[in-house]
């Protein structure tokens, strides 16, 4: 195999993270009378992602994203709810966010069947990520979960890599391979750790950021044509 050593992103590349992201807005928001629509999913999205690829760049802390992605789509919003307690039960609610890529699994088993050893390598709350993968069944095909919180560093810091690096029995940098949605994260972090990259982006969006993967794919199954 060219790659047999593969480091999966989980949200958006294993993991549904869209659609337990809108659940878990939309039953935190009703307990305090706010109904979720479109222009609120939008923002806080807006928000989130803006405050996630700072702290990719190392501007701030954990503890604020998590809290002021809230705030901040409050303010722009004019809500008046509680919006700290929507923080924490959203939280809360995304712990159930079980749901997979459809066909996902069966990439990934069939990677097995090939030989390669698996990993997850995530930014995120320890505590959600675990329970994500163990509720929505793929977590017992990895050999090790490498969440950011864990590791003490986010994707895509050379330091996150070199930790996973670290833990992963007869590595082998030439035939590791990783993937996952995120340009600023998972493909510059490729590129920070110097191994190849795969970019998922099943919407076919545009590649503004000039940050270049090794490969390109629109569907999972077309990483067997990659490694083999």
């Amino acid at each position: 195999m060219k790659y047999d050593i593969i480091l999966f992103d989980a949200d958006n590349t294993i993991l549904d993270f869209d659609k337990a992201e809108y659940q878990a807005l939309c039953r935190a928001f009703a307990e305090h009378g706010v109904q979720v629509d479109d222009r609120l999913v939008e923002i806080y999205r807006k928000n989130n992602i803006a405050l996630w690829q700072q702290l990719e760049r190392g501007l701030v802390s954990k503890d604020y994203v998590l809290n002021n992605r809230f705030v901040n789509t409050a303010k722009e919003l004019h809500l008046k709810c509680d919006i700290l307690t929507v923080s924490r039960k959203y939280e809360e609610y995304l712990h159930e966010g079980y749901f997979v890529i459809e066909g996902a699994e069966e990439v990934i088993q069939s990677l097995i069947d090939m030989g390669a050893k698996l990993y997850i390598v995530t930014n995120g709350v320890l505590s959600i990520q675990q329970a994500r993968m163990k509720g929505s069944g793929v977590g017992k095909y990895f050999v090790e979960h490498f969440v950011s919180e864990q590791v003490g560093y986010p994707k895509p810091k050379i330091e996150f890599f070199q930790h996973c690096f670290s833990h992963i029995e007869n590595f082998d940098k030439s035939k590791t391979l990783v993937v996952g949605d995120s340009l600023t994260s998972d493909i510059q972090g490729g590129i920070n750790a110097g191994i190849d990259s795969c970019w998922y982006n099943p919407n076919h969006e545009q590649n503004t950021r000039g940050i270049l993967p090794t490969y390109e794919i629109d569907n999972l199954a077309k990483l067997f044509d990659i490694v083999k």
